[in-house]
């Protein structure tokens, strides 16, 4: 995959979250993001390969991630859409691609696959690197994403099929925020190795649910909350009224925007730990 470093292609943005901004990338950003990009797929098979056996899983529990790599904060479908509001609406001196969309790189690296397959959202930089290289290490192309309002309606979409919103960045910086991904709990690699206990990838976001008992119709005729939360937050509570274990709710909001009597809203989290990488300056507005 031959990286064009041509006029065009330098005219990338990256997000300032100190600022609350869009700033232009430089050739570093683009090449380390080609050179993840080229062996993320092989670092994903192996991960998975890791977390098929229960003796792999252990021994890779250990493993501390380098800092490098990738880190990805739960967010809603509510302070995602706020983000991509920042991302359409921020100005810039240049044209460059806001968003694109690819394949699930997860499904595409473990060859499994499950609908919704494109809902790998590329961001800023890295939008306009997969849109101007000739080839993406996975073979599959990436769209822009032309308006703010189709990325939207596709989040709004992913929260309908359980799908949990993660903004992911690299070396711990969030001028490396390089996408949203929409995450299952079977195939997606990162959601799989934090819940069989690996926790320093998927970090929580900053929402957490907050619960008015007296609103919730119990579980014996709904229990929704329960059948989406992939975290294990939630629980049938001796009333048959559901309850949240806050120490599991990593602020994902599926639970909240399934409730049919409106019991449950996300507040904000007192304890958000992640300000400088991925900002509630834009997540909560």
């Amino acid at each position: 995959m031959k990286i064009p470093m041509n006029k065009k292609y330098r005219k990338g943005l990256v997000m300032d979250p100190a600022s609350a901004s869009l700033q232009p990338v430089d050739r570093n950003h683009y090449i380390q993001q080609w050179i993840y990009g080229a062996v993320e797929p092989a670092i994903l098979k192996v991960t998975d390969f890791m977390y098929n056996d229960p003796v792999r899983t252990k021994l890779y529990n250990k493993l501390a991630t380098p800092k490098a790599l990738p880190r990805e904060v739960v967010c809603s479908t509510d302070a995602v859409c706020r983000f991509i509001d920042f991302i359409y609406s921020a100005e810039a001196d240049n044209d460059c691609p806001r968003m694109a969309v690819t394949k699930c790189v997860c499904q595409t690296a473990t060859d499994t696959y499950a609908e919704p397959v494109w809902k790998d959202m590329a961001l800023l930089y890295t939008a306009n690197l997969y849109t101007t290289v000739k080839h993406t290490a996975i073979g599959e192309p990436y769209h822009i994403i032309e308006t703010a309002e189709e990325a939207k309606k596709m989040i709004r979409k992913f929260d309908e099929d359980r799908l949990v919103h993660t903004i992911m960045y690299c070396h711990g910086n969030g001028r490396w925020t390089f996408v949203v991904c929409n995450c299952d709990d079977t195939i997606c690699v990162p959601m799989k190795a934090y819940l069989l206990g690996r926790r320093d990838q998927v970090l929580a976001g900053p929402e957490i649910v907050a619960m008015d008992p007296s609103r919730c119709e119990g579980c014996a005729t709904c229990g929704k909350c329960i059948d989406r939360c992939m975290f294990g937050a939630n629980a049938i509570g001796p009333d048959g009224k559901s309850t949240v274990d806050l120490s599991a709710c990593m602020g994902c909001g599926l639970c909240v925007t399934t409730c049919p009597s409106g019991a449950r809203t996300m507040v904000p989290r007192a304890d958000y730990q992640h300000e400088d990488t991925v900002t509630t300056k834009i997540l909560l507005g």
